[in-house]
């Protein structure tokens, strides 16, 4: 069967081949050229959107974020005595511990009982850290040192020896041994924290003077 391409061309040649060409004939002919021209846009021309997969694909840049600025941690003001190399006043960022601060303080001497601090304990602003050593195991304090109780081991102290800490009476230091007794070691100071009575003001007047 004849294609509408073919028809088409023996249409044209009829009008204008197969017979004399008339006016009439010419302007059917180029009316049919003209509906096959029309039928090959109608076949051609998309009828659909363009597929998206084909078009370029181009990535918005990201969206550039406030670069923040590193705060730089507080500083806190420790006092560093007793057995060490260079006793005084050392500033130290917040986080360091009481190792820090002794080795900012040229280390302990020999003799010095640094086995008695805490070492992994965090520094507060203004505290004071008391090296003891052999000849001098008390804390003189500011005073003559008479009255002034050296660092008590709240894991071997009895009830008499815990009663020397500020704020810590007879019931108190019981209520500590009894802990320790049922619960073990105390593995940092905060875990006095723990004991019935002992609450974070009273913790605050005695943790310089304790030792693990």
């Amino acid at each position: 069967m004849p294609g509408p391409a073919n028809l088409i061309r023996d249409r044209i040649d009829d009008l204008l081949f197969e017979r004399p060409p008339t006016p009439t004939r010419i302007v059917s002919a180029v009316v049919v050229l003209l509906v096959a021209a029309a039928m090959v846009l109608l076949l051609w021309w998309p009828t659909s959107a363009p597929d998206p997969s084909r078009l370029p694909f181009v990535t918005a840049p990201p969206a550039s974020e406030p670069s923040a600025t590193p705060t730089a941690p507080p500083d806190l003001v420790v006092h560093v005595a007793g057995a060490v190399a260079r006793p005084g006043l050392y500033v130290l960022p917040e986080g360091q511990r009481v190792a820090d601060a002794l080795a900012v303080a040229g280390g302990v001497l020999d003799g010095g009982r640094a086995d008695l601090l805490n070492l992994a304990a965090r520094l507060r602003d203004g505290t004071r850290i008391w090296v003891p050593s052999a000849d001098e195991p008390l804390d003189p304090g500011v005073g003559d040192g008479s009255d002034v109780p050296g660092p008590v081991d709240v894991n071997r102290a009895d009830v008499d020896e815990l009663q020397a800490l500020p704020g810590v009476g007879p019931s108190l230091a019981a209520a500590i041994v009894r802990h320790r007794d049922r619960m073990g070691r105390f593995s940092a100071v905060e875990d006095l924290l723990a004991v019935p009575g002992i609450g974070p003001s009273t913790l605050a007047g005695f943790l310089d003077r304790v030792v693990l």
